[in-house]
């Protein structure tokens, strides 16, 4: 037997595209208080995000019922989604395996630098986060082992654990960076980006 999807009215879905273009305009709002250096993020509230996007208090809270943890779990969520679809909008047009696995961790990375001090405050909180339910949808680990099998089939999963372990090890580093110490204030987003592109022609040696 068939299950047919069920349809969505017009007033439906207009109400999502709403609520969708709502959030977003919310996480955008919070992720330029949260750059702005002359606000201490520990004092950032809801209600300021609010303020700032131009949006009611009492919207915000029907979008972040848990308050800032709801705002750093729609910052991955989010984040991720762009990430996404800009990987899939790549695969149609039917790149090379190592081109695709190439963009995939090119996109992830500026994206993290595009949001900034917004993602490493998120960062921090990640057990938080996933222990809410407020995880990102689909793990970046699955999509870059699917794109790892694609090229190398026979090795996917080990060339994957490096990929990752290699992609998670620059990103820490850039999440501690700190312009006022000096053991920290070298990994910059510049670092970051250039450390990210080397990653997969390293772990292919290491297979090779």
């Amino acid at each position: 037997m068939t299950v047919e999807p069920l349809k969505q009215d017009g007033r439906t879905l207009r109400a999502q595209k709403t609520y969708d273009e709502v959030h977003k305009k919310l996480i955008n709002s919070a992720v330029e208080l949260f750059n702005n250096p002359l606000i201490s993020p520990e004092k950032i509230t809801v209600s300021q995000v609010a303020k700032h996007a131009g949006v009611s208090v009492a919207t915000a809270y029907n979008h972040f019922p848990e308050n800032k943890l709801d705002i750093y779990g729609s910052l991955f969520q989010l984040g991720f989604k762009d990430v996404a679809d800009e990987l899939n909008a790549y695969l149609a047009s039917s790149p090379k395996p190592e081109s695709a696995i190439i963009m995939f961790l090119n996109t992830i990375a500026n994206k993290v630098v595009e949001l900034g001090n917004a993602i490493r405050l998120a960062w921090f909180e990640v057990r938080e986060i996933q222990a809410s339910g407020k995880w990102i949808q689909g793990e970046p680990y699955d999509v870059l082992y699917s794109l790892c099998k694609n090229y190398d089939p026979d090795n996917a999963e080990q060339l994957t654990d490096e990929i990752f372990q290699m992609f998670n090890g620059a990103t820490f580093l850039w999440l501690r960076y700190d312009p006022t110490y000096s053991v920290w204030s070298k990994y910059t987003d510049e670092w970051y980006i250039e450390n990210v592109n080397e990653i997969f022609e390293k772990a292919t040696k290491i297979h090779k």
